[in-house]
């Protein structure tokens, strides 16, 4: 199985429970630092953590990012983002698919922006 046909079978949502802005096609997430050894480091020790962290989005993930709507597969958002940037895409739909398998895990698996939705529930 290649990756192109893995993706075809791949729908992310977004994690309901994320935050972030838009601006300029620039996407942000807004990451609440709130976990209790964070509020007792800030409230107690007195340290300088911030409350709020952010991460800023490339043009690349931004797009991606905004084209997850658990109804788009990641074979389609890949192919809108080899058209939306040509520059970046090899013309290798392996390689490009691939790359975008990454990313796609990481910001499910590591950062919990997306989740991914099973075939039964569409």
């Amino acid at each position: 199985m290649t990756a192109t046909d893995t993706l075809q079978h791949l729908i992310y949502e977004k994690n309901p429970a994320i935050q972030y802005t838009k601006k300029g096609g620039k996407i942000t997430i807004i990451r609440p630092q709130n976990h209790p050894i964070q509020k007792f480091c800030r409230h107690y020790l007195h340290m300088k953590i911030p409350a709020v962290s952010y991460l800023h989005l490339d043009a690349y993930g931004s797009f991606v990012f905004s084209k997850i709507n658990g109804h788009r597969s990641a074979a389609v958002i890949g192919k809108e983002l080899a058209k939306k940037f040509p520059e970046a895409d090899d013309h290798r739909d392996d390689h490009r698919d691939d790359r975008l398998m990454i990313y796609l895990n990481q910001i499910a698996k590591n950062d919990h922006l997306i989740q991914r939705l099973n075939a039964n529930t569409r």
